[in-house]
């Protein structure tokens, strides 16, 4: 049974698990790398956990996807948008982002915001899917800069536009 939830310190274990097999999945759609995160203290894990607020989605009790959100200047960053290669096509991602869209909407939040990698169609369509916008902002990748990424956008309270 699949269930998607915001992650909290008891979930330790599997917010390391998750995060470094996403890591080493998709190494190329992250500003960091598995060998970096895995030599983290527990602490830092910890402190990643209530800095932001970090949701997973778990299939018989091990996390399958995982998804990031942040406060930042009014607005939600949604970063960190992984799922298992085993739990694709089941509607993880579009369940993942929609938790922390209501998290940006509980915190008054105008928009959600991200960046997806301008070669990364299956995530793009999702995002798009998902009513983000297109804006035509692009970046180089953070870790690696012959890749660009593009700014997209969902607005979450009535009024907010860009």
């Amino acid at each position: 049974m699949l269930l998607v939830r915001r992650l909290t310190p008891e979930d330790l274990d599997a917010f390391r698990d998750v995060r470094l097999r996403a890591l080493t999945d998709t190494p190329e759609n992250y500003g960091s790398i598995a060998a970096a995160e895995r030599a983290q203290t527990d602490e830092e894990w910890l402190a990643r956990l209530a800095g932001d607020a970090w949701f997973a989605a778990f299939d018989d009790g091990r996390a399958v996807g995982l998804v990031a959100g942040r406060a930042r200047d009014g607005d939600w960053i949604l970063y960190s948008m992984w799922v298992a290669a085993e739990a694709r096509g089941q509607g993880l991602g579009a369940k993942l982002a929609g938790e922390v869209r209501s998290a940006a909407e509980a915190d008054g939040a105008r928009e959600v915001w991200l960046h997806v990698a301008e070669d990364n169609d299956r995530a793009r369509r999702l995002y798009l899917k998902l009513g983000f916008i297109a804006t035509g902002d692009l970046e180089p990748m953070p870790n690696d800069i012959t890749r660009r990424r593009e700014r997209l956008y969902l607005p979450v309270t009535a009024g907010s536009s860009k």
